[in-house]
């Protein structure tokens, strides 16, 4: 039994896993389950460039038949041809075989050489989507990351107060025992302690979550066992934001992606005007045949045969259709430019709001920093005028109350910047570089 435990307890430890950002980024953009999904786009992609490619090259195919002329047909030579008299004839025999082999190629189609040129958007937009999904993993993961981080230093910060009131609450007891001070000062201070240890419990289940959440960001299976060594730099004074003032959205890869669907309609309409354009193709047959009026009897003898030739094919009238196909392509390829210039206006549009969100978060920041300078500062004086006899025990709660209060402001207004930071940078498609200079 012991050993058995000794082993499950160096497996769990063995399964360990530590984490700082740039691993977890690592991981997720090598083990996501997404990736493999934008790696078959590519795969699909460049199997439709050979698929439009096939239409150019020779077209071969077999084919084989047999025929039971259960009642053939009479053909009749007119009176006075050969004979006298009119002469009926039934050619042909009630079993016919018949086997050959086809090769047809394409000599000129403008449709289809207007179809090979949609091989290069097509593999863009696998190759775009795929740096895409990149760039949201990269900003999912940081923003899970960056969550445990917060609910760690919130359990530190906890901690840390959870000392100080105990250290309080244990001197009150003692003035309490000794009449000094009255029991309702003494119970506020436990409320607050006990108030402490359920927000500490409260903590530990939010690390927990996040951390689960984290692991899913990533990829990773929720059993795995992940540790996070990092820990926010609240002590130092947070660094300027750096605005987005030179900002073009022809570089964000929704932008991208959507001009290359204004390339693929231009092709398409492209293709729908040449299929008004005769085509020319040509093909070459070889085959045999076996007949007879006897079933048993008729693969005794093949006879084979071969041609060769060519076929033009003039559209003249197709009820519509090709009329019809044309104008879709128009108001397709008119609506594919319209959407594009709506994602750039809401690009910008969404840039805009994330230098303003930025700057906002940054002065936010920097005034909770203050207000937790300050809260730090009156505590520390309330304190020591409490020890002195000089303050209340109200006034110390109060202290203690306030500097609470503005921790959390600040962890929140601390994560709001670093978010901020994250959106500013994928908007800009550098979240990556920004993620290895961290």
């Amino acid at each position: 039994m012991a050993a058995t435990l000794f082993n499950a307890s160096l497996s769990a430890a063995q399964d360990v896993k530590k984490l700082n950002m740039k691993d977890a980024v690592k991981y997720s953009l090598e083990n996501h389950p997404s990736n493999m999904t934008y790696y078959n786009n590519i795969k699909v992609a460049k199997q439709r460039a050979t698929e439009a490619l096939s239409g150019y090259l020779p077209q071969i195919n077999g084919t084989g038949t047999l025929d039971d002329n259960i009642k053939r047909q009479i053909t009749v030579i007119p009176a006075g041809f050969i004979s006298p008299k009119e002469i009926q004839l039934q050619l042909g025999t009630q079993y016919l075989t018949n086997l050959y082999g086809e090769l047809d190629q394409v000599i000129y189609d403008q449709a289809q050489l207007d179809g090979l040129k949609a091989n290069v958007p097509n593999t863009q937009i696998a190759l775009l989507q795929k740096s895409k999904n990149d760039d949201d993993l990269v900003y999912n993961t940081a923003t899970a990351y960056y969550q445990v981080l917060i609910y760690k230093e919130q359990e530190k910060l906890l901690t840390e107060n959870e000392r100080k009131l105990f250290e309080i609450l244990t001197i009150q007891k003692l003035q309490y025992e000794k009449g000094v001070i009255k029991k309702v000062d003494y119970d506020r201070t436990e409320v607050n302690y006990k108030s402490i240890l359920s927000q500490k419990e409260l903590a530990k289940t939010n690390i927990e979550l996040s951390m689960n959440q984290l692991k899913n960001a990533i990829g990773m299976p929720l059993e795995n066992v992940i540790v996070i060594d990092d820990s926010l730099k609240t002590s130092q004074e947070p660094a300027p934001p750096a605005l987005a003032n030179n900002y073009n959205e022809k570089n964000n890869w929704d932008y991208k992606i959507q001009l290359q669907n204004v390339y693929l309609q231009q092709i398409d309409l492209s293709r729908k005007r040449d299929a008004f354009l005769p085509t020319f193709t040509g093909y070459a047959r070889y085959g045999a045949q076996a007949l007879d009026n006897n079933f048993e009897n008729q693969y005794k003898n093949f006879y084979d045969y071969s041609v060769i030739g060519v076929k033009l094919n003039v559209p003249v009238f197709s009820g519509f259709r090709r009329y019809s196909q044309l104008k879709q392509s128009e108001y397709n390829l008119s609506n594919a430019k319209v959407t594009l210039t709506e994602n750039s206006n809401s690009l910008r549009l969404q840039m805009l709001n994330a230098n303003t969100k930025l700057m906002s978060s940054y002065t936010t920041l920097i005034s909770n920093k203050e207000n937790l300078d300050l809260a730090k500062d009156v505590l520390q004086t309330t304190t020591l005028q409490y020890q002195q006899g000089v303050a209340s025990s109200s006034d110390l709660l109060n202290s203690d109350y306030s500097l609470k209060e503005a921790q959390s402001n600040y962890i929140n207004s601390l994560y709001n910047y670093l978010i901020s930071t994250l959106d500013i940078q994928k908007n800009q498609g550098t979240i990556k570089q920004y993620i290895n200079q961290l």
